[in-house]
């Protein structure tokens, strides 16, 4: 009697304890591995693409690489990722596109990666620069998102600013940006009665421009007397932005940017711009449908924003006697930095 009462007290102890343990749980998500392939160091369009993640608690590991505007370490990613074999790539820029995933029809297995998702982020011309035919489908192991507003938008843009005959483009020659650019600008020019004053920094072959390139550059355009001076979307010609900028503020000369950091940084008076930080979200957008919902980076189309900032510097506006009319003060951005955006592509 007494052995069974102490077995039926163990049994109901052991039942007890059994509801009172805590039910086991579940490991948790192992965090996305996503390595992001840089050619400038971190810029609003990389933090606009972490906080997407971050704000929706989408578990994401960030391996960021930096090329410092060295295209010959890229290869060194590229290796590293084909050992690591990371969930997705993101690669910003058309020059790191480029040596990443490879132009259309012309990938190498053995220096392109082709087995593992890229959404490329802030290029320019997807399909001018050779990396897909079409942006509704890459057909291939690539996606992403563009940063350029459309041409014949920015020259309208200008002309909203003041009326404009004459537009000096001072542009890298070595930067497929910005050759796409100017032969853009050569087929829309014409029937906006709008006369083109072309100075290509002067580089030979395949060497590199430096600071003072720019210098000799903007010195001879500001000499020709635009009445206003562009600067297209290009990595070595917004990184040193200042110096355009300098050269045609102290002619006089008005100074309109295809992005957004000669205007908050470096005092360009304005442009029609894509922002970095919105750019960099719909990227991210892009990546969560490729690792939360299994989509193959073909079946997502390559998109811009839909909408744009008219982006204005009221220092410089102050500065050179140029102030934007009330039809565009309605609608647009009025700065006066100092700003922390970093935009630079």
């Amino acid at each position: 009697m007494r052995l069974r009462q102490l077995l039926l007290l163990a049994f109901v102890c052991a039942t007890a304890a059994a509801k009172a343990a805590p039910e086991p749980t579940a490991p948790a998500a192992r965090p996305y591995r996503i390595m992001m392939m840089l050619y400038r160091g971190e810029t609003d369009a990389e933090k606009g693409f972490m906080d997407y993640f971050k704000r929706r608690k989408i578990p994401a590991e960030f391996i960021i690489r930096d090329a410092q505007a060295d295209p010959a370490r890229i290869a060194e990613f590229v290796l590293e990722a084909r050992q690591s074999k990371p969930d997705l790539i993101y690669t910003f820029g058309t020059t790191v596109t480029a040596a990443v995933a490879g132009l259309e029809g012309a990938t190498d297995a053995a220096r392109h990666i082709t087995d593992i998702p890229i959404v490329f982020d802030i290029v320019a011309d997807p399909v001018g620069a050779g990396l897909v035919s079409s942006l509704q489908s890459s057909g291939r192991n690539l996606t992403g998102a563009s940063h350029m507003v459309p041409l014949r938008a920015q020259l309208q843009a200008l002309d909203a600013m003041r009326r404009t005959r004459s537009l000096g483009v001072i542009y890298n020659p070595n930067e497929r940006n910005s050759v796409l650019a100017v032969r853009e600008l050569e087929k829309t020019a014409p029937s906006l009665s709008l006369s083109l004053q072309l100075m290509p920094l002067k580089v030979d072959g395949a060497k590199q421009p430096t600071v003072d390139d720019i210098g000799v550059a903007m010195r001879a355009l500001v000499a020709r007397k635009p009445e206003f001076i562009y600067i297209p979307s290009d990595s070595f010609l917004i990184k040193h932005a200042g110096v355009a900028v300098r050269a045609a503020h102290g002619a006089g000369i008005p100074v309109f940017a295809a992005t957004e950091a000669p205007i908050r940084e470096e005092g360009a008076l304005f442009g029609l711009v894509s922002t970095y930080a919105n750019v960099g979200e719909l990227a991210a957008y892009k990546a969560d449908q490729i690792l939360s919902k299994k989509m193959a980076p073909a079946q997502i189309p390559i998109d811009s924003l839909k909408r744009f900032t008219y982006l204005v510097n009221m220092n410089a506006a102050k500065s050179l006697g140029i102030y934007p009319p009330l039809s565009v003060m309605k609608f647009a951005e009025l700065i006066t930095p100092a700003a922390t955006i970093d935009a630079r592509e």
